[in-house]
């Protein structure tokens, strides 16, 4: 049995935002499989109750990502997750107390560790440790200088990829995205990678470079006149505001809602936050039009955005103020004298 000091003890229920209870009935040392997967999935929970668009979103992300490969290596043995430049934190990894004193146990530095999963899972491709050792230092940069990586980033840049890389590492601990993400989110994280995966996606690079000669060839005019009527019909309430790839005017991207909306209450009335994943593009101006996330994805359109909605108490609810105000005459006709 390990000393106790290199047990991590997990006991109590953890129910998570979307319904999930995470159990945790056992001990194990704080370098294990199980006590590291188990924090990754409390990480995961914090980075979704962000918006894709919000800094902590990218932030938790990455904390999550960290947790996970070491997770994965642990899993091969939590030797392999000491710090190997002083043997005592090997000793402690397989649950032995070293005999020194003051001794503090200290892991392996990150970039170490992805080395490793790169050299030990063959899916773990060489463009999955580019990416993570990426994003794993914009974590760095934002905790350790004053630099705001994660601020202003668009999700497609990184998302797809993201739930890749933890796809491929979940599955070196037989765990999965529905495991560490739950059933909403990995069925969209599923629809990130399988954009990611999808080739012909690509070819909308050329409808764009089609449709960019066409508008060049406009008169200047004409571009100013269609430029003007685009801005005008391109309001938000009918979908997200970009600049189109092929003309820069406005144009607009509608998706379809992904995950549980977010409501609070203001002085003024009820808000409601709603994600959305884009799922087609149309320019007024142009004429570009492009269907599927994955080919939205391919041309930098493919950013998740945010439908807010604002409602009045009585609106939000449903009430029925005359309904109400029977019921209140109803109950002052039976007071007792």
């Amino acid at each position: 049995r390990p000393p106790r000091s290199t047990l991590f003890p997990y006991t109590t229920l953890f129910r998570s935002q979307r319904g999930k209870v995470l159990t945790a009935t056992r001990t194990a040392h704080e370098w294990s499989k199980d006590a590291l997967f188990f924090k990754a999935q409390r990480y995961a929970e914090i980075m979704l109750e962000k918006d894709h668009s919000e800094w902590e979103f990218g932030f938790w992300s990455a904390l999550t990502l960290e947790i996970l490969v070491r997770a994965s290596i642990s899993n091969i043995s939590p030797a392999l997750v000491a710090d190997g430049k002083d043997w005592n934190n090997i000793l402690y990894a397989v649950g032995t107390e070293p005999n020194q004193q003051k001794f503090s146990p200290k892991s392996a530095d990150i970039s170490n560790l992805l080395k490793k999963a790169e050299n030990l899972f063959s899916p773990f491709t060489r463009e999955m440790l580019n990416f993570s050792i990426a994003h794993i230092n914009k974590r760095n940069s934002e905790l350790h200088s004053g630099a705001l990586p994660f601020e202003g980033v668009g999700s497609s840049s990184w998302l797809p990829i993201y739930y890749s890389v933890c796809k491929v590492l979940l599955g070196e601990i037989g765990e999965t995205l529905e495991s560490l993400l739950g059933k909403q989110v990995a069925e969209e994280a599923e629809l990130h990678i399988i954009a990611l995966e999808d080739e012909s996606a690509k070819s909308v690079k050329g409808t764009i470079n089609t449709y960019e000669i066409i508008w060049g060839k406009k008169p200047d005019d004409e571009k100013a006149k269609l430029t003007k009527q685009a801005e005008i019909l391109s309001t938000r309430h009918h979908g997200h505001r970009v600049d189109c790839p092929a003309c820069n005017s406005v144009a607009l991207v509608q998706g379809s809602s992904t995950g549980a909306p977010k409501t609070t209450v203001a002085e003024d009335g009820i808000i409601e936050k709603q994600t959305m994943l884009p799922s087609s593009f149309g320019c007024v101006a142009c004429g570009l039009k492009i269907s599927g996330y994955s080919k939205l994805v391919a041309c930098g359109l493919g950013n998740t955005y945010v439908s807010t909605n604002q409602y009045d108490a009585v609106e939000y609810f449903e009430i029925d103020i005359e309904e109400e105000m029977r019921n209140m005459m109803y109950e002052d006709n039976n007071e007792p004298f």
